[in-house]
């Protein structure tokens, strides 16, 4: 079942959850930190929000692109027992039973069926979609699946690549040990995707590269009080870490070190805690969820913009899933 953008009335609102202190407790670490990355071309922007929960599709506008009635023709022809699942600068990912996905890119956006992989994949496997070509353009992409091992050691995995030049599926180098790679946690910065484990850990692959790491998290996003989230601003890998009503957000640099490059404890929420939301997007922003409702706060301005449900937005979690849309930001006259 789809419901399209129509079916929930979503407004901006100006004054999203932030107390007066905001913009002075608000911190960026260096001037570098502002500079844009290699991972993806400044003109994506995230626009708004897939929001996948007991299988109803719902698209959630954060800025009112064009692409936009695009989002809505895509969750209106959504396949039968697909969902959603991945996006990067405007290739969209579903997937259903029996190891079926699905592709819409900018240059072809209706639904095209992927041909299926060697092995069968679980329906809930972690995946990600790295967008290829010369500096993003056109509609190359490559789907990167992390794929637990069926017969080795509980928590080996290996990694199943599709690629679009090819039309074939292909797999990444011999099984790596890791913690369990969570669901709905993946993100792609250049060639690579990451994803996030439950030790807590990142899992890296470079398919470029053809390697296959584990990072450990930033040094205060470890325990079981603390929410974090992977995204992608101004083509950086950021880990955003959630400890109470503290945000704060953290940027790997070289060597794979984290620098926090932001930090606010002017969250004003009276229920639950914030929890964060990944993302990918050209500006210095990251997407929380707070008390039923979704803000974008905007690192390098200090300012915030709330999204309002017409019911309570659902916590991100098994039962809702937030896949951010990234595309071209043409704004509408």
């Amino acid at each position: 079942m789809t419901a399209s953008a129509g079916d929930a009335d979503w407004v901006h609102d100006a004054d999203w959850g932030l107390t007066s202190a905001t913009a002075d407790a608000l911190t960026v670490d260096g001037d570098w930190v502002l500079a844009d990355g290699p991972c993806s071309p400044r003109r994506y922007h995230l626009i708004g929000f897939f929001l996948v929960s007991n299988g109803r599709h719902i698209y959630v506008p954060l800025l009112q692109s064009s692409d936009a009635s695009r989002a809505d023709d895509l969750i209106s022809s959504v396949p039968i027992s697909a969902s959603i699942c991945a996006s990067t600068q405007g290739i969209v990912l579903a997937r259903a039973p029996w190891s079926s996905y699905y592709i819409s890119t900018p240059i072809s956006p209706k639904w095209t069926r992927i041909p299926h992989p060697m092995h069968s994949h679980p329906i809930s496997i972690p995946v990600a979609l790295v967008a290829t070509g010369d500096a993003g353009h056109g509609d190359g992409f490559l789907i990167i699946c992390s794929v637990p091992s069926a017969d080795g050691p509980q928590g080996f995995y290996r990694f199943d690549i599709y690629e679009s030049s090819s039309g074939k599926w292909r797999t990444g180098p011999d099984r790596f040990p890791t913690g369990e790679i969570l669901p709905s946690s993946g993100v792609s910065c250049g060639s690579a995707v990451y994803f996030r484990t439950e030790t807590p850990s990142v899992v890296s692959y470079d398919d470029a590269a053809g390697v296959a790491r584990v990072l450990p998290p930033p040094p205060r996003c470890w325990g079981s009080e603390v929410q974090w989230e992977l995204a992608v601003a101004n083509g950086r890998l950021w880990c955003v870490c959630v400890r109470g009503r503290v945000v704060e957000v953290y940027q790997l640099g070289e060597r794979d070190l984290w620098t926090m490059v932001g930090q606010s404890d002017a969250i004003d929420c009276s229920g639950d805690p914030p929890r964060p939301l990944r993302a990918q997007s050209a500006g210095l922003g990251v997407v929380l969820w707070t008390n039923g409702r979704l803000g974008r706060w905007d690192l390098e301005h200090g300012r915030a913009i709330q999204l309002c449900f017409g019911e309570a937005a659902p916590p991100p979690g098994s039962c809702a899933q937030y896949v951010p849309y990234c595309a071209e930001l043409e704004l509408r006259r």
